[in-house]
């Protein structure tokens, strides 16, 4: 009964970080249509940083509190779920055909350079220090500016008139304030609660189990934080909007280093040589899986296919297979992850 109560409470840490970071999505959206933001701008900036949420709150928080192996963990098994498993539903039930196939292979070829570097720094660092961290930060504010940039040109492209008139659309009520400013204080309330409760259990969890913290992170706390991705997908699949789904996948695993690692990062240094596995096994498989994601929407002249989204999710559940065998997986177990 005892451990019960820590999976509870990473259950409910899990609810709560999902539920308030919607929450706080919406307020922060309607805060910017009240400046007149252009929505378009909104998604290429605002949005895709809130959409990181829970993985940023959930690493930040392991920070702070010196648990490294989370705080890493979860953006890195953040990647491997939205590319091995998220991107793998979209392309068994969907088959997403790539409109802009350019920008799909620049920040793809972005985001490959970004795990090389990581692996690189490792390898030749063993860490990731607070100078690397602002460094990647810098990174950050450098896509988001491309980003408004890119929107502003796709904007230039559309009807001003009718952008403008949808702004006009926003009502500032006394009621609208209050509902905005409560969903905005109890959102971002929720987030930090919800992410206290899942590094905290998580790390009880592993502790109970007698497994390291990298495993939880890696697969439970990066399949949870990343449940808002899910979401996204599955709507896009509904809404036959599937690019919207592969471009939001992208996206993320992108920020989960320019924003999730980097803020972690900068607020305490994150070792990367006391558990081998990182460096020749979490970090090159997930790798692995990013460069087949990006070679398949490269090469596909018709499309992504549906064996293509079952080799990713082959990979992938091999990835969770081993970490949760570990030690004890035949043949690879020591050489992965033997001390």
């Amino acid at each position: 009964m005892g451990n019960l109560i820590y999976y509870i409470l990473f259950a409910l840490g899990l609810v709560l970080i999902i539920k308030g970071s919607d929450w706080f999505l919406d307020a922060v959206i309607w805060i910017a249509n009240i400046f007149k933001i252009p929505y378009i701008i909104i998604g290429a900036t605002i949005v895709s940083i809130c959409t990181t949420l829970p993985e940023t709150f959930v690493s930040l928080t392991a920070s702070f509190k010196g648990e490294t192996d989370v705080a890493f963990g979860n953006a890195i098994g953040s990647i491997a779920v939205n590319t091995g498993f998220i991107m793998a539903v979209l392309l068994i039930f969907a088959k997403p055909f790539i409109e802009d196939k350019k920008d799909f292979v620049k920040n793809g070829v972005f985001l490959i350079f970004l795990l090389i570097l990581t692996m690189v720094i490792g390898f030749t660092e063993g860490q990731i220090d607070r100078l690397t961290g602002i460094s990647l930060l810098c990174l950050l504010f450098l896509y988001l500016f491309h980003n408004v940039l890119s929107a502003k040109k796709l904007m230039r492209l559309e009807c001003d008139e009718a952008l403008s008139s949808e702004q006009e659309c926003i009502i500032v009520s006394k009621g609208s304030i209050i509902k905005y400013s409560i969903k905005f204080i109890i959102g971002i309330s929720f987030v930090v609660l919800g992410s206290n409760l899942l590094v905290d259990n998580g790390i009880q969890i592993a502790e109970s189990l007698g497994v390291p913290s990298m495993l939880i992170a890696v697969t439970f706390t990066a399949l949870g934080t990343s449940l808002p991705e899910l979401v996204t997908v599955i709507a896009s699949i509904r809404k036959k909007a599937t690019n919207l789904g592969v471009g939001n996948i992208i996206g993320a695993d992108i920020l989960n280093i320019i924003q999730v690692v980097a803020v972690s990062s900068t607020i305490t240094t994150i070792p990367l040589e006391h558990d081998r596995s990182i460096l020749i096994f979490q970090l090159p498989v997930t790798l692995m899986i990013v460069t087949l994601a990006i070679l398949f929407g490269t090469f596909s002249k018709s499309g992504f296919q549906r064996w293509q989204g079952l080799i990713l999710l082959l990979i992938y559940s091999l990835f969770v297979a081993l970490n949760m065998l570990r030690e004890k997986t035949p043949f690879l177990g020591p050489l992965l992850f033997g001390v």
